[in-house]
Parts: structure tokens; sequence; C-alpha cells
């Protein structure tokens, strides 16, 4: 298999690992990679020819450099303490401890390969971590604290990871010449990234004041400089990891006090840098996958080493560090509270939950594959195979101890769907919001969009107005379907049954009437009739089986198609077939707007909530149907018009969002995200006017 089918066959499984996540829930899409990835070496026989000078260019550099650019300021600095404590300490504790306790355990490993496994297992992964969070109630700090350590523990124990490396590669080791070697890498690696991303700025500002605004071309800076900042570290002989960091730091820096600072870079770039770091997690997790086998069988410096004890050496690797991390942390809390004079004993609780939020991951994996093949003196690097078995077995079995132990300490997130639920945590704290869930306030202030459009309809605009309601109405319907208790659900799915059976009977007798003065064709009136034959069915489907709408626009597709071809194929005039398909369309629905309007009026207070709400949302669809035929929608006037209704439904959305938080009714958490959605739609809505 040739390099260009490898990455489009690794980019259909990247997104198919993704769409199995979605109904896997429980379980982290990278441990869904790996699997992936394990199945196509076994049973496809997939080879990755791997090179080595290359990978932590490739994957590395952009990884850290995503996280550094994205991290908020506000935390890295307000948690600076026990993000460097744990990055730094730590991971030198963990190199140092964990490199003889690994060499003990496993007589075949030099003691320099085990400080270099032990420094590449360092550095955590929080994108495993925030995967588990989803389901598991972590607490913000924690998460802010391990997702900090990781941007600079990426730094710090690849840097270990590298010094052992090339100590094993060389063939001699000096702790004093090693310790110089980190230090070195270190301080020059942070020069390095310092200048030159006080370069990329400093560029960036004179291309902006010499007129050149270009958002695309800015964020294709940033994705260059990545690779343009190792590359020059690693040609000093620094540390081009470090130099990454620091250079994405000072990009982090731009605020929006700056001249030059443009809201629009930070949305694109966020999202561009999200769609990298998407695809290059998931190429190396199913790596990871893809290279398992190629560590089997094992034949060591002592003799052959079965599976079974790999499996125990890689285990007892994830005690060994599980145990430092857990002391280590035990110690800073005790000494943070001695310090600060507090009587109260060591939360084992906290302890044990940023223990298990220790998850490995993409900066492990790209670093163990970065091992050179030989040594300088032409032999096989010791142990290499092993390393690569073992570090990868310890990335599965942190995240599946996580995803088993991680929810059972921490607790499940409660949702507040259920009222009771809000009740007790209102108790708590009574400013906090707890009497609308997120998909009520979202429907709330869709209705409110809805309302306000209307208000602003006339005669010239109907069309519009329909169009955005019909789209309004669309949305609430899928949140409904989504969120929506099962008896709820079924209450609305029976009133909609009800109304919809209603204007079924209004069109057949409307077509059987047309049909028998002989003004619609045998073709047309028996189309029609399937028609209304298939959305019945759909509407059966939908009350007993909930069926998809996926699959019923499909179906109506396939059906359109046909049609259109039987029109053309028949004998009759195609025009004056398609004129009675449309009379049919009009007369039809001016009898179902009648019949509804009929039945809004003379049962207006017997009727429930769900009854009225599809009594109205069927007759705008009949409207639009009605008003549709003869509208203009591709004039500069009505375009800007419609823009200008757009506009106000998400203003209208604004404002309701800004009601429910004044009132209480959503804390700031469910307001900011609604927020973000709409301003995400008048985003897509201005970027698609222009």
């Amino acid at each position: 298999m040739n390099l260009l089918d490898t990455i489009i066959g690794l980019i259909f499984l990247i997104i198919l690992s993704n769409i199995l996540s979605h109904f896997i829930r429980q379980i982290p899409v990278s441990l869904i990679q790996i699997a992936l990835g394990l199945v196509a070496a076994l049973f496809f026989h997939v080879e990755i020819d791997l090179h080595t000078e290359w990978f932590l260019l490739l994957f590395v550099a952009p990884l850290i450099y995503s996280d550094a650019w994205r991290f908020p300021k506000k935390e890295l600095w307000e948690l600076r303490g026990p993000i460097f404590g744990n990055a730094i300490l730590l991971v030198f504790i963990t190199t140092i401890v964990g490199g003889y306790l690994i060499t003990w355990m496993i007589p075949q490993v030099p003691l320099v390969v085990g400080f270099a496994i032990a420094a590449i297992l360092s550095p955590t992964d929080p994108v495993a971590v925030q995967s588990i969070a989803k389901q598991t109630a972590l607490p913000k700090r924690i998460l802010h604290v391990v997702s900090g350590e990781s941007l600079i523990n990426d730094a710090s124990g690849l840097v270990g990871f590298n010094v052992a490396v090339v100590a094993a590669t060389v063939g001699t080791f000096s702790l004093f010449e090693a310790a110089g070697e980190f230090f070195y890498e270190s301080i020059m690696g942070a020069i390095v990234g310092l200048v030159v991303g006080y370069l990329i700025n400093w560029l960036t500002d004179l291309l902006v004041n010499r007129g050149n605004k270009d958002i695309v071309f800015q964020v294709a800076m940033q994705l260059a400089s990545p690779f343009l900042i190792y590359m020059i570290a690693e040609s000093v002989h620094a540390s081009g990891v470090i130099a990454v960091v620091t250079g994405a730091i000072i990009a982090n820096l731009r605020s929006k006090n700056d001249l030059n600072f443009a809201d629009e870079l930070l949305v694109l770039g966020w999202n561009t840098w999200s769609v990298f770091a998407y695809f290059l997690n998931g190429f190396l997790f199913l790596i990871l996958g893809i290279e398992l086998p190629v560590a089997l069988p094992l034949h060591g410096e002592s003799g052959p080493i079965s599976v079974g004890m790999m499996v125990l050496f890689a285990f007892g690797t994830w005690i060994i560090l599980f145990l430092i991390r857990f002391i280590w942390l035990y110690l800073n809390q005790w000494f943070y509270q001695r310090r600060n004079d507090e009587n109260k004993p060591v939360s084992l609780r906290v302890i044990l939950i940023s223990t298990l939020s220790g998850v490995r991951g993409a900066i492990t994996m790209a670093g163990v594959m970065s091992v050179p093949l030989v040594t300088n003196a032409g032999v096989p690097f010791p142990q290499r195979r092993l390393m690569l078995f073992i570090a990868a077995v310890v990335i599965i079995i942190s995240l599946v101890v996580a995803i088993i132990f991680l929810p059972l300490v921490a607790g499940y997130k409660v949702s507040l769907a259920n009222d009771v639920d809000a009740g007790e945590t209102n108790k708590q704290n009574p400013r906090i919001a707890q009497h609308m869930t997120e998909d009520r306030a979202q429907i709330y202030a869709l209705q409110s969009a809805m309302r306000e459009i209307e208000n602003q309809r006339y005669e010239a605009n109907q069309v519009q107005v329909y169009e955005l309601i019909t789209r309004y109405q669309a949305q609430i319907r899928r949140i409904q379907l989504e969120n929506l208790h099962s008896d709820r659900l079924s209450a609305m799915l029976k009133a909609e049954y009800d109304v919809r059976e209603l204007t079924l009977k209004t069109e057949r007798r409307v077509l059987r009437q047309l049909f028998n003065e002989h003004k619609i064709a045998s073709l047309v009136y028996q189309s029609e009739s399937r028609r209304l034959d298939r959305i019945e069915n759909n509407l059966q489907d939908l009350i007993s089986k909930e069926q998809s709408w996926s699959k019923a626009s499909l179906r109506r597709a396939i059906v359109y198609i046909f049609r259109n071809i039987r029109v053309w194929l028949s004998d009759e005039d195609s025009n004056q077939l398609r004129a009675q398909y449309q009379l049919a369309r009009k007369v039809t629905a001016e009898a179902v707007i009648e019949t509804l309007n009929l039945f809004l009026n003379n049962r207006e207070h017997q009727l429930t909530r769900f009854e009225q709400q599809a009594a109205y949302s069927i007759l705008i669809s009949y409207q639009l149907r009605l008003e549709d035929d003869d509208a203009d929608t591709d004039s500069i006037e009505v375009l800007a018009a419609t823009t200008d209704l757009e506009l106000a439904g998400l203003n209208a959305q604004r404002a309701a969002v800004q009601d429910l938080y004044d009132a209480h009714f959503i804390d700031y958490q469910t307001s900011l995200k609604i927020r973000q959605t709409i301003n995400f739609a008048e985003a897509a809505l201005l970027a698609d006017e222009e």
C-alpha cells in the first residue's frame, strides 16, 4: 500500500472512530482509534514505514503548539504553582525514580533505556481526560491543572527522553553530562522560541500595518510556525519541543488590547487548530494500534520474552507511574496545607482523581515512535520494540482505568432535565438557575425569534417569513426529539399525527374532486395519492418506532427523482403534467389552510399545547407551499430582506437568552453556550451573504 492510500485510509478510519464514539459514549475516541488501528494491522495487513527523524517534527510540534496557543492565559497564570510543579519536578522525579524501578523490574532493559521509558511516559494527555470528563463530574480546577501540566510536561518529558535516547544511541551515559545537556537544550530552546515567536508577531504586525489584513494568510503563518520554530531550534541542538511551547505562548499573549488584534483571527485560528489537532491525534492513536503487532513476538537480549511477561512488565510500569504520581500529589497537598496553616486532613479523593486524570496519550506515542532503529555503532537500539509495547499498553491501561474508576471516584455528571436534581442544586446556591434546562432555553429563544419574524411579516416578504419560521420549527422539533422524555415525546407525536391525519383527509378529498372534474390527469392523481400514503406511513412509523427522518428524507428524494423521470417518459405533455402538479399543490394547500383555520377557531380552548404547536407548524408549511410557487427568490432585494429577517431573529434569540439569564432561569455557562451557537449562526449567515 503506497503512502497516499495509507493516508486516505487513515483519514476514513479517524472519521469512522468519531462516528463510533457517538454510539459508544463511555469509551474515549482514542481507545476506539487504537482498536481500529489494531484491526487494520491484523486483518488488512496495513503497515506503516515510520521515519523516526521526522516523527517529532510532523506530530509533536503542531500538537504542542496547538495546545499552548489555545490554552487560557488566566488559568495558566493562576495555577502556575501546581502546573509547573507537576510538569517539571514530577517529570524529573518520575524519570529518575521510575527509570531505576523499571530497570530493577525488567533486567533485560539497560538503565538508560529505563530512564527513556519513564521520561516518555511522564507526559499526560488532556484530550483523553476531557473525553472522559464528558460523563464524569471532574472538578474544573483539576481539569485546568491536568491541561496546563500536559502543556509543560510534554516539553520537559520529551527533553529528558531525548537525552536518554541519545545516550543509548551513543553508547555512553554520564549523569553529569546528561544534566548539562538537559539544561542546555531547555534554556536554549526557550530562547529560540522566545526570539522566533516575537519575530513572527513582529512580521504579522508589519504586514497588517502595510495593509495585508488577510486573516487566512495569518492563520497559514500560524500553521507554519511550529515547524519553523522546531527546525530552527534543532539546528542549534536545542529542544525543538520547548522552543515550540515558548513560541506558542508568545503568540497566545496577543490580546484584544493589541492594536492589530483581530477577533476573526482568534475564531478562525481556534477552529483551524481544532481540525488540525483532531486529525493529528487520530493519526497517532491509529498508528499506535497498527504498530502493536510489530512488537510481537519479541526476543530480548536474555532470550525470548513471552507476551504474558510483556503485559506484566507494562502493567508493572503503570503501577510504578501511578504510585509516584499519587505520592507526589499527596506530599504536595500536605506541604501546601502545613504552609498555609490549614488543619483539615488531606483529601484522598482529590488526590485519587488527580492521579487517575494523568492519562497518557498522543505525545507518549509520538515520542516512542521517534526512537531510532539502530545506534551509532550500527546495532539495533536496545529493547526498542519492548519500549513500544510498554508505551502502547500503558496508554491503554491508563485510559481503561480512568474510564472505570474516575466516574466512581468523582461521580457522574448530573442532568438538569430532572426537576428533583435541579431543586437540590438550587438549595446549595439559590443564585444558580435550575428552572430551565439548556434544551428548553434553546426552544424558548427560537420561539422568541419566530414571534419577532412574524411581527415583521407583510405581503411582500411572506415567503421569506414562512421559510424562516419553518426552519425554526424544524430546529425546535429536532431539539424536542433529542431531549423530551418518552411520555411527553409520545404526546407530541400523537398530537402531530392527529393534525396530520386531518390535513391528509382534506388533501385526498380535494384531489378526488380535481380528478372527477378532469382538471388533473390520472398520472397526477395516482402520484399525489401515493405521496399522501407515504406521508401517512411515515407518521405511523414515527408514532410506533420513532423512525429517523433521515430515512424518510432519502425516500422522498428517491420518489421525487423517479416521479420526474416518469413525467419525462410519459406520452402526455410534460409541461401540462407539471402544471397539473402545481395546480394540485396549490388547491390542496388552500383547502388545508382553510381546514386548519376552522380547526383552530372552533377548538381554540380545547386544544393541548402540543396540538396548537402542530397545527401552527403545519399551517405555516402549507402557507409556504402556497406562496412559494410565484416567489422571486433570486433578486438582490429579496436576499437583503431575507438577511434582515434572519438577523432580526438572531437578535431576538440573544434578547431572550439575556432575559432568561437575568431572571436566573439559566446559569452563565448555559447562556454562554447558547450565545455561542447564535454567534456561529450569525457568522455563517454573513459569510454566506458576502
